[in-house]
């Protein structure tokens, strides 16, 4: 397990860390204990790569189990848990909007995802970027550690509260349409995001 693989750090990286602030200090006690057994439970995905996608996996994870252990059922977990996410990536939207409006866009993505997640892609992933046209970017998914951790602990719908985030921010770009098939997180074999200058 890689040393920087601290709950209280991760927290304060994650898409969580405004609701973290809510929280009283028993809870924060609660989630912080529950993520460092997390933690160990997942140690052969806590390599350098997967960190930034660990701090928001591991988070809502053990923000479900907290709420569940305070008496939340379930899915008004989740659901608690999928809010909080949401209000924080809203800011984000706008921004992503901003940067959409260039022409250059699609051609950004092209150079910059594809190194971008060769350094980000830890173990358990396995993603491809296929060729395509010169204003077409496509990524596609295989494997997803998002999907794997979910489902160990009995959870698999989280994915898709996860794969929303992509629907969130890429909808409704001025100058780039997000297409695609099918996501892993509502039932598909992979993710096959294309992004398409219009």
């Amino acid at each position: 397990m890689n040393k920087k693989y601290i709950s209280r750090k991760m927290i304060s990286q994650s898409r969580f860390r405004d609701l973290y602030k809510e929280w009283d200090e028993e809870d924060r006690a609660l989630l912080i204990d529950k993520m460092d057994d997390l933690i160990r439970e997942n140690y052969q995905y806590t390599d350098s790569k997967n960190y930034g996608f660990l701090c928001n996996l591991i988070t809502a994870l053990a923000i479900v189990y907290v709420l569940e252990s305070k008496g939340m059922p379930r899915k008004e977990a989740e659901q608690y848990t999928a809010n909080a996410m949401y209000k924080f990536i809203e800011p984000q939207i706008e921004s992503m909007k901003k940067l959409a409006s260039h022409g250059w866009f699609v051609r950004m993505l092209k150079v910059t995802m594809p190194y971008r997640f060769k350094r980000m892609l830890g173990y358990g992933w396995e993603v491809e970027f296929p060729k395509c046209g010169k204003d077409e970017f496509s990524m596609i998914t295989h494997k997803c550690i998002f999907r794997q951790i979910f489902e160990k602990y009995g959870m698999a719908e989280m994915t898709a509260i996860f794969c929303k985030v992509d629907d969130i921010l890429y909808s409704n770009l001025p100058r780039a349409d997000f297409l695609y098939t099918q996501q892993i997180g509502t039932g598909g074999t992979m993710c096959d995001y294309t992004f398409r200058r219009k």
